[in-house]
Protein backbone atom coordinates (compact mmCIF):
# COMPACT_ATOMS: atom_id res chain seq x y z
CA UNK A 1 0.00 0.00 0.00
CA UNK A 2 2.89 2.33 0.72
CA UNK A 3 4.16 1.98 -2.86
CA UNK A 4 0.68 2.79 -4.19
CA UNK A 5 0.44 5.86 -1.96
CA UNK A 6 3.87 7.04 -3.09
CA UNK A 7 2.81 6.58 -6.72
CA UNK A 8 -0.36 8.61 -6.17
CA UNK A 9 1.58 11.38 -4.46
CA UNK A 10 4.20 11.46 -7.24
CA UNK A 11 1.38 11.90 -9.77
CA UNK A 12 0.08 14.92 -7.87
CA UNK A 13 -2.90 13.36 -6.12
CA UNK A 14 -3.72 14.79 -2.70
CA UNK A 15 -3.46 11.89 -0.26
CA UNK A 16 -5.09 12.94 3.00
CA UNK A 17 -3.66 11.52 6.26
CA UNK A 18 -7.16 10.81 7.56
CA UNK A 19 -7.80 8.57 4.55
CA UNK A 20 -4.46 6.79 4.92
CA UNK A 21 -5.24 6.11 8.59
CA UNK A 22 -8.29 4.08 7.55
CA UNK A 23 -6.51 1.85 5.01
CA UNK A 24 -6.31 -1.83 5.79
CA UNK A 25 -5.69 -4.96 3.71
CA UNK A 26 -8.30 -6.73 5.86
CA UNK A 27 -11.38 -4.75 4.82
CA UNK A 28 -12.86 -7.32 2.46
CA UNK A 29 -15.70 -9.44 3.80
CA UNK A 30 -14.27 -12.23 1.62
CA UNK A 31 -10.97 -12.33 3.48
CA UNK A 32 -10.89 -15.45 5.63
CA UNK A 33 -8.00 -15.48 8.13
CA UNK A 34 -7.80 -19.14 9.25
CA UNK A 35 -6.52 -21.70 6.81
CA UNK A 36 -3.62 -22.43 4.51
CA UNK A 37 -2.91 -20.34 1.47
CA UNK A 38 -0.85 -21.18 -1.57
CA UNK A 39 0.36 -18.55 -4.00
CA UNK A 40 2.20 -18.81 -7.28
CA UNK A 41 4.52 -15.82 -7.53
CA UNK A 42 6.23 -14.61 -10.68
CA UNK A 43 10.02 -14.41 -10.86
CA UNK A 44 9.81 -10.61 -10.57
CA UNK A 45 7.84 -10.88 -7.32
CA UNK A 46 10.30 -13.43 -5.95
CA UNK A 47 13.05 -10.86 -6.60
CA UNK A 48 11.08 -8.35 -4.51
CA UNK A 49 9.79 -6.26 -7.41
CA UNK A 50 6.30 -4.74 -7.46
CA UNK A 51 4.02 -4.80 -10.46
CA UNK A 52 3.24 -1.40 -11.96
CA UNK A 53 -0.01 0.20 -10.77
CA UNK A 54 -3.11 -0.40 -12.87
CA UNK A 55 -4.15 2.32 -15.26
CA UNK A 56 -7.80 3.13 -14.39
CA UNK A 57 -8.35 4.13 -18.02
CA UNK A 58 -7.49 0.60 -19.14
CA UNK A 59 -9.17 -1.44 -16.40
CA UNK A 60 -10.67 -4.76 -17.40
CA UNK A 61 -14.41 -5.27 -17.06
CA UNK A 62 -13.81 -7.98 -14.46
CA UNK A 63 -12.22 -5.39 -12.14
CA UNK A 64 -15.30 -3.19 -12.32
CA UNK A 65 -17.62 -5.77 -10.76
CA UNK A 66 -18.95 -4.43 -7.46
Amino acid sequence: MDAALQELRSEGFAVKPEHVARLSPLTSKHFHMPGRYHFHASEAVLRGELRPPRDPEKMDDELLIA
